[in-house]
């Protein structure tokens, strides 16, 4: 039994070991990349449309971020 165990733990280790060791990179957008010109309704139903924001506001933050507070 107690082998078993050592075996199980020496595969633990190698298995983190190679995945530590891949180098994964997700494509990301360049602070100096402009984002495509898009419109979308606020809660109230206003829509607001990037340029117009940009004009007004000088500089926008979007983020973008997956089921939040959507029920799902």
């Amino acid at each position: 039994m107690r082998r078993i165990s050592l075996m199980m733990v020496l595969l633990f280790i190698l298995v983190l070991a190679a995945g530590a060791k891949a180098d994964v990179q997700a494509p990301s957008a360049s602070p100096a990349q402009a984002a495509p010109d898009f419109a979308l309704p606020d809660q109230d139903g206003k829509m607001w449309k990037l340029s117009d924001a940009v004009k007004e506001y000088r500089a926008v933050v979007l983020a973008f971020y997956p089921k939040d507070d959507t029920g799902v």
